[in-house]
């Protein structure tokens, strides 16, 4: 099948979706599809959710471009984004919710090994398989601010394909996902008048692994770099995850702990502390092009400095933010997100 041009592609992504979610919007509005606020969540009116739909059917139309793995790339995006959307429409109980993210999972993750040449086959796949569920999920509990989920996959997902600007296939998917949330960012930030919902965070979690999978076999042996384009969510979500274990929190529990939240609930504005983690992406995708060129212990050693001085910025910023005092139920799906 010939392939677009990249412009073509990019312009029929950002119409998918600005047109599909404000269509959504209409129909969500008429069926009562909403986030009502409450004690826990960062909105403070009812929004409709589920607008993430238009994201997840513009990757799965962007599908029969990727290669030998659009088929199993197509099922488990189905899969996972399914689950999201029957969550948005009904409430899914978490353990029919969990075994849909992991059937989606293994899809993606047998068409796209994680390094088998490093771990071999098998581990390969269980890696990524691992690796699908962890940033489909974190991606899901960062979806709580106006503009956070949609920003952070649109730079990371044009940060990863710049690593590998060979791959035509990371390419064609990194474009149609940041055009589609390009395009429905207009209805989300700075005012939230629709939510992303779990169908469009556990797309953008998807999409993005996707892209560190296929990017991991074409990165020039230096595979550490992929986790700077994406190091905003993940060291957010994980150690505030971490941090719930360790007080022996249910962790599966939506809540109001993440830095992110914390920062809103402490007076940040949503544009603000979108625009701070975007700014650590930027930089971010900025070192990882810079080092990408360097020696591949240099660049091992700035990875780690970078994720370190963003583990030591967290626990900073975490004490200038605290923890509310009690914590329980919080955005489910996405809050403001």
């Amino acid at each position: 099948m010939p392939m677009p041009s990249y412009w073509l592609l990019a312009m029929l992504s950002l119409a998918g979706g600005f047109g599909l979610a404000l269509a959504w919007r209409t129909l969500a509005l008429r069926r009562g599809v909403m986030d009502a606020p409450d004690e826990r969540r960062l909105h403070a009116t009812p929004t409709p959710r589920g607008g993430g739909v238009g994201i997840a059917l513009v990757l799965l139309a962007a599908s029969p471009w990727l290669g030998q793995g659009r088929g199993w790339f197509a099922a488990g995006l189905v899969l996972c984004a399914g689950a999201g959307l029957v969550d948005d429409l009904r409430h899914l109980p978490p353990l029919a919710k969990g075994l849909l993210q992991a059937a989606g999972a293994a899809c993606l993750a047998v068409a796209f090994p994680l390094l088998p040449e490093l771990w071999g086959a098998a581990m390969g796949h269980v890696l990524a398989w691992g690796l699908v569920l962890v940033l489909v999920n974190f991606w899901n509990f960062m979806d709580g601010s106006n503009g956070m989920a949609a920003s952070q996959a649109l730079l990371a997902a044009l940060g990863l394909a710049a690593l590998v600007p060979a791959l035509a296939a990371a390419t064609w998917l990194a474009v149609a996902l940041a055009a589609a949330c390009l395009g429905f960012l207009p209805l989300n930030f700075p005012r939230a008048r629709l939510f992303l919902g779990d169908v469009g965070s556990h797309a953008l979690g998807y999409g993005i692994a996707a892209l560190v999978l296929m990017a991991s076999a074409s990165i020039d042996g230096a595979p550490w770099l992929l986790l700077l384009p994406v190091s905003a969510m993940v060291i957010d979500a994980g150690l505030t995850l971490l941090s719930r274990a360790r007080r022996r929190q249910v962790l599966w529990r939506a809540h109001r702990e993440h830095l992110y939240q914390r920062a809103v609930a402490h007076g940040w504005s949503h544009a603000g502390i979108c625009g701070l983690y975007a700014g650590w992406t930027l930089v971010a995708v900025a070192l990882a092009s810079w080092l990408l060129r360097q020696p591949a212990p240099w660049s091992l050693a700035g990875s780690g400095m970078a994720l370190g001085f963003g583990i030591i910025a967290y626990s900073l910023l975490g004490r200038a933010w605290p923890r509310p005092a009690a914590t329980g139920r919080s955005p489910h799906g996405s809050p403001a997100g």
